[in-house]
């Protein structure tokens, strides 16, 4: 895949081997030091800068076949002569390089970033020796770097292309630092309004549920049971039926959305998209949350089919994360079983107490009644019974001292 990126980094080298590539290699610096569009120094016939003594200064004195020879020499020592070009598109040096750009703006873009070459080339920078030239082409702004290993002692006939690719990405990151800090920003943002939007819902769901009388949730769940009013004015209800159905085929500890089955997949991803329909302001933060990521994906690959396959990826992604959320509100339906559960056995407890309430205080009345008819034969004994006339005076004294009103 060809990588259109904000910063383009290519990096290759000559066989060292090859009785060519020293020749080869100083035949390279004339090139990129004197053909035409060329940014040259004052005063001289080439334009090629940098650190080939380990100078202070960027300024390059010699003559052109000065260093040209100092290339052929350290080509013929065995060492990797290294060949590199950053490049820009028009628009992005004129914003990192100024408009018109100017040499010194290039060699100050090379020295800020050459220990970024250096280091993913397991180079050390005191050992680091390169040459560079700008070339002042309207369509293409770039920079050749030709660079080797000072202290280089064996040879390398590979390698790996991950450390171009490395070294593009560090680029980017280095040379448009604030851009990407803007937009990692905006991304950060975007994450948080999704998930405030998702919150929302996810609360107002909640409410709902709590809400619901155990008769009113048990009609919300009943087998076959259908809304047939306006979706978007009764969303709680919609979505609270369809989390059920798809409770249904969970197994248990399941509640995330990688372990679903891919058909159980479909239908949680159908629900999210149906919400997303329902809900404008979820619609907008998807939205800007997959081109706040499309916005920095750009400035690594700005191919188009890249791009829109990453708008799908990212898509997905939001999607997914919304299903997770919904998948924990599955977990509400278990509190609100729990709930209705335990009203039920606490109204079961509180009809037993009843019923024992009521037995004992009848059998409370029966005992009084027992107890009564005793006390009314008693006294009917000692009314008319056979007791001679001083015990019935005496009984009915007793009787008196305990309230009982005795017609002598």
């Amino acid at each position: 895949m060809i990588h259109i990126s904000a910063v383009m980094y290519k990096q290759r080298f000559k066989p060292v081997n090859l009785k060519s590539t020293p020749n080869k290699n100083a035949e390279h610096i004339r090139y990129i030091g004197t053909r035409p569009g060329v940014m040259k120094n004052g005063g001289e016939r080439h334009g090629v800068f940098g650190n080939i003594y380990n100078r202070s200064t960027l300024k390059i004195d010699h003559k052109i076949k000065d260093v040209m020879e100092l290339v052929r020499q350290k080509s013929n020592e065995k060492k990797n002569i290294f060949r590199a070009v950053i490049s820009f598109s028009p628009e992005n040096a004129a914003n990192k390089l100024g408009d018109p750009i100017t040499k010194e703006a290039w060699q100050e873009l090379v020295k800020q970033n050459i220990e970024i070459i250096a280091k993913e080339n397991n180079i050390s920078l005191s050992n680091m020796r390169w040459v560079a030239a700008a070339h002042d082409t309207p369509n293409h702004p770039h920079v050749h770097i030709v660079f080797w290993d000072e202290s280089q002692e064996i040879q390398k006939n590979f390698v790996h292309p991950k450390i171009p690719g490395g070294i593009r990405t560090k680029l980017i990151k280095s040379i448009f630092e604030d851009e990407l800090r803007e937009y990692y920003e905006n991304k950060k943002q975007t994450e948080i309004r999704m998930k405030d939007v998702t919150s929302e819902m996810t609360h107002e769901f909640e409410a709902y549920l709590s809400g619901l009388t155990s008769d009113e949730y048990s009609m919300l769940i009943k087998e076959g049971y259908e809304i047939n009013e306006n979706l978007d004015e009764h969303m709680c209800e919609y979505l609270a039926q369809k989390l059920f159905e798809i409770r249904k085929e969970i197994p248990k500890g399941s509640l995330k959305f990688e372990y679903l089955r891919p058909d159980v997949k479909d239908r949680l991803i159908y629900l999210v998209r149906e919400l997303v329909d329902m809900n404008d302001d979820l619609q907008e933060a998807i939205q800007e949350l997959v081109q706040s990521k499309i916005d920095i994906a750009k400035m690594y690959n700005s191919d188009e089919i890249y791009l829109d396959s990453l708008y799908d990826k990212y898509e997905k992604e939001a999607e997914k994360t919304i299903a997770n959320k919904l998948l924990q509100l599955i977990k509400k339906f278990n509190d609100k079983d729990w709930e209705i559960k335990s009203e039920e056995f606490n109204h079961q407890i509180r009809m037993q107490q009843t019923e024992r309430l009521i037995t004992e205080i009848f059998a409370s009345l029966a005992r009084l009644t027992k107890q009564s008819r005793k006390d009314y034969i008693s006294r009917k004994r000692v009314i008319g019974g056979e007791l001679s006339k001083q015990a019935r005076k005496e009984k009915a004294k007793e009787l008196e001292s305990t309230g009982w009103d005795i017609e002598k």
